[in-house]
C-alpha cells in the first residue's frame, strides 16, 4: 500500500514545477547540535533527512569502520545507530546522485584536468639537434602531478577538489523530486541554491560549510560548518 502512495507523491511533487529558489527566504541558521569527530570518531561521511524531517541521520568513517548517529529535531540529542537506517541510504542515493531528483535531464558534469606542478628538468632539452622534452618520471618525488575536479550544473560550478577524492554529495545535495533546484557550497563557502532557470540565492554566509542537505519537503535545509580540527556544528534553517 506504501509504494503507491509514495508514487502517486511524487508525481504530484514532480507535477507542481520547478522551483524558483530567488523567491525563498530562508530563516536565521541554528544550531542543532556541536559534533566532537574525537567522540564521534572518524571524518564526515554522510548527512540524511528522515522522511518525516524530525531526524537527521549522520555517518563517519574510521579507516574502515563506520559509525551511525541518529541526531532528533529539534532537540539536537545525538543516539548510536546499530547501521544506516534504510531512510538514511535512500535520501543520501538521492541527494549524492549527478542527476536531479524527477529530472532526468538535469545533470552534473564532472571536469578533471591533471597537471603536472613540479616537472622533472628536460633530458634533451630544446635544441638544434633535435632534444626533446621527457615525460613524467614516477621516481622522483619533485616530479608530480595535480588533479584538480570541478562538477559543473549549467556551468555553474556546484563543486571543486584538488588532489582530493571527490566524494558525490559533499559539495552539493539536490532539491525536492521535481524542484530542479540545488542546494551547494559556493567558492567562498557559502550555502547557496540554484535552479535550472540559473537563479541563486545565497542563504548562509559562514565559511567552512559542508555537506548541505535538503529536506524531502522543501521547509528544511541542513549542513555542517567546521569550527575547528575535530569540531563541527550542525546547523538548520527554514525556507518559505
Amino acid at each position: 500500500m506504501f509504494a503507491p502512495l509514495l508514487l502517486i507523491g511524487g508525481i504530484l511533487l514532480a507535477a507542481a514545477g520547478a522551483t524558483d529558489v530567488s523567491a525563498l527566504k530562508a530563516s536565521e541558521p541554528a544550531l542543532v547540535c556541536e559534533l566532537d569527530l574525537k567522540v564521534l570518531k572518524g571524518d564526515l561521511r554522510r548527512l540524511s533527512w528522515s522522511v518525516d524531517g524530525r531526524y537527521l541521520h549522520v555517518q563517519t568513517l574510521d579507516h574502515k569502520t563506520v559509525y551511525d548517529y541518529i541526531i532528533r529535531l529539534p532537540e539536537g540529542d545525538i543516539s548510536v545507530a546499530f547501521g544506516e537506517p534504510e531512510w538514511a541510504e535512500q535520501y543520501w542515493t538521492m541527494k549524492s546522485s549527478l542527476t536531479a531528483p524527477g529530472a532526468p535531464d538535469l545533470k552534473i558534469e564532472v571536469l578533471e584536468n591533471h597537471q603536472r606542478t613540479q616537472p622533472n628538468p628536460f633530458a634533451g632539452g630544446f635544441n638544434s639537434v633535435g632534444g626533446a622534452q621527457t615525460g613524467a618520471d614516477p621516481h622522483n618525488a619533485r616530479d608530480t602531478f595535480a588533479i584538480e575536479a570541478r562538477l559543473l550544473l549549467l556551468g555553474q560550478e556546484v563543486g571543486y577538489t584538488l588532489n582530493e577524492v571527490a566524494m558525490a554529495g559533499g559539495s552539493y545535495g539536490w532539491g525536492p523530486l521535481g524542484s530542479g533546484a540545488i542546494a551547494y557550497i559556493d567558492t567562498a563557502g557559502r550555502v547557496t541554491l540554484f535552479d535550472r532557470a540559473k537563479h541563486k540565492n545565497v542563504v548562509a554566509t559562514a565559511k567552512g560549510a559542508m555537506m548541505p542537505a535538503w529536506s524531502g519537503d522543501g521547509r528544511k535545509l541542513a549542513y555542517v560548518l567546521k569550527t575547528g580540527r575535530d569540531r563541527f556544528r550542525l546547523m538548520a534553517l527554514t525556507l518559505e
